[in-house]
């Protein structure tokens, strides 16, 4: 402190506005900077946070939804009776006035499922116009037994581009035993 002392007025004053100066600088870079480092990078997180909780929320939105599809076929499955496929395409054929133009309807190779026994129809169709064709799809596709087209190729003739070829999958599920 004897130094300090031996000081004239204005050193005492330029030493005294120094150490306030360093004294604000430290406390500015040691406490306040990183509290506002902090709060920045809690912001950010508090944000993502949000966005985080939105997709959530989306997320839960779409599963309920996708639930709700789901409990209303299982439960129109449950509902219907056991029908043989060949036979309700047969008759739906029939009433849409196509039979004719059926080359096969054969058993087609199902995807293994722990909830559901698929059956499915490989259908081959040639002749047929597209009214024709559409109109024995939306006969399937609303059929009050559970029918579902898979796949469809569809191709038109040379010769006439009116006249349409059709190659399809039909398939039906039924629950397994034990699950809802």
């Amino acid at each position: 402190m004897n130094f300090f002392r031996n000081l004239g007025l204005r050193e005492k004053m330029f030493v005294l506005g120094a150490g306030i100066a360093l004294l604000l600088m430290l406390l500015f870079t040691l406490v306040i900077d990183p509290m506002r480092a902090s709060a920045a990078r809690l912001d950010r997180q508090i944000t993502a946070a949000q966005r985080d909780l939105q997709d959530l929320r989306t997320l839960q939105q779409d599963y309920r939804r996708q639930k709700g599809i789901l409990d209303d076929i299982n439960g129109q499955l449950k509902r219907q009776k056991s029908f043989s496929l060949f036979s309700r395409l047969e008759e739906l054929a029939g009433q849409t006035g196509i039979r004719s133009s059926i080359l096969y309807m054969k058993p087609a190779v199902n995807t293994p499922s722990d909830a559901y026994e698929e059956d499915s129809v490989e259908v081959r169709m040639e002749g047929v116009t597209l009214e024709q064709l559409t109109t024995y799809l939306y006969q399937i596709e609303n059929s009050p037994q559970f029918m579902r087209i898979k796949r469809l190729y569809i191709k038109p003739r040379a010769d006439n581009k009116q006249i349409l070829s059709a190659i399809f999958r039909v398939s039906t599920f039924i629950p397994k035993a034990g699950t809802s």
